[in-house]
């Protein structure tokens, strides 16, 4: 792609904080400047600069407006998000709107590139008829989330989460919560860290379950963590665990097995992409199968210490800053 020297990067939001705290977002930002691009962060369409080369757009769902002026204005756009089309949770796509779900189509039928996360969202965007799709995976800074041999790890398990409904539904925190009453039975003094922000909606009804379950002196809700506490965390947790409904990738997955903390998850959505056999998988609607994972890694030495090292070659192998930094050096030359 010739001439473009500014980018505009869009995603709908209240501010600026999650072009920072969201990886996601952070990474190609960085990656964009390092190739030496002039970038205008824009969360507002209402406000939507006009004077950018190309507009990099985040989710086909509140990207319509941007899209649009970018159709009407003759300016180059890419489109970037998870679809959650295979999602059974509310936040999948046959369980959204039909508002929205003509947002999404026309969003992926008339951005001039959709780039889709991971394998099982690219076919999925490819069902809905989408133009010029392609795959390009999320990237873990391993400069950022550093490996840290698994020895003498405190007796944590971590799980990190939006407190909201919806994601307790999808995330399976409530049956977290039970899997560890069953799981404390036979590890008796270890604790369980919940980390998201108490002020979301789901939060009282995540508060009452631990408190009925007499949990309230073996779960530590850490409220909404930073980048350096949540490496920390990871650093600090036996294991991370994270049997979600779907996941269109994973990046706390991800995040946790670059940093050396083996996962107990679930084979769901783009999970196995990620963790391929680095990770102990489990029934995710199943309280007891969950807490027989925990038990399995918590057990076995020689396999937890091999989750611990293999998790963290495997993100470096394949999902290193390097890798997507190459992909979208491309990307944009060759548009």
């Amino acid at each position: 792609m010739t001439g473009i020297k500014k980018i505009c990067f869009y995603a709908r939001g209240k501010d600026e904080k999650p072009f920072e705290l969201l990886d996601y977002y952070s990474n190609d930002i960085k990656i964009f400047k390092e190739l030496g691009y002039e970038v205008v962060l824009s969360f507002d369409s209402s406000n939507f600069p006009k004077d950018c080369d190309l507009y990099y757009i985040w989710w086909w769902t509140s990207g319509i407006i941007p899209l649009v002026k970018c159709k009407i204005w003759g300016k180059k756009n890419i489109t970037i998000g998870n679809l959650h089309y295979s999602d059974p949770s509310t936040q999948g796509y046959f369980q959204r709107p039909a508002h929205i779900r003509f947002f999404i189509r026309y969003c992926l039928r008339n951005s001039q590139m959709q780039l889709a996360t991971s394998k099982i969202e690219y076919d999925d965007i490819v069902k809905l008829k989408a133009v010029n799709p392609k795959l390009l995976y999320h990237c873990i800074d391993e400069n950022k989330y550093n490996y840290i041999k698994a020895d003498n790890r405190e007796n944590i398990i971590l799980t990190l989460t939006q407190l909201t409904k919806v994601n307790i539904e999808r995330k399976k925190v409530v049956e977290i919560i039970k899997a560890f009453k069953i799981f404390l039975a036979k590890f008796p003094d270890y604790r369980l860290y919940i980390a998201g922000n108490t002020a979301d909606n789901g939060f009282p009804d995540i508060q009452k379950l631990v408190n009925e379950l007499d949990l309230s002196e073996k779960i530590s809700f850490v409220g909404r963590v930073s980048d350096k506490e949540k490496i920390a965390l990871y650093h600090k947790a036996k294991v991370y665990v994270q049997p979600s409904d779907f996941e269109g990738f994973g990046m706390a997955i991800a995040e946790s097995m670059a940093c050396g903390t083996p996962v107990v998850t679930s084979r769901a959505g783009a999970v196995p992409e990620v963790a391929g056999d680095c990770a102990v998988y489990v029934q995710p609607n199943n309280p007891e199968s969950i807490a027989q994972g925990m038990i399995e890694l918590i057990s076995d030495n020689n396999k937890y210490s091999k989750l611990s090292s293999e998790g963290s070659k495997r993100i470096k192998k394949y999902f290193s800053y390097k890798i997507r930094k190459n992909a979208l050096t491309e990307l944009l030359k060759n548009y």
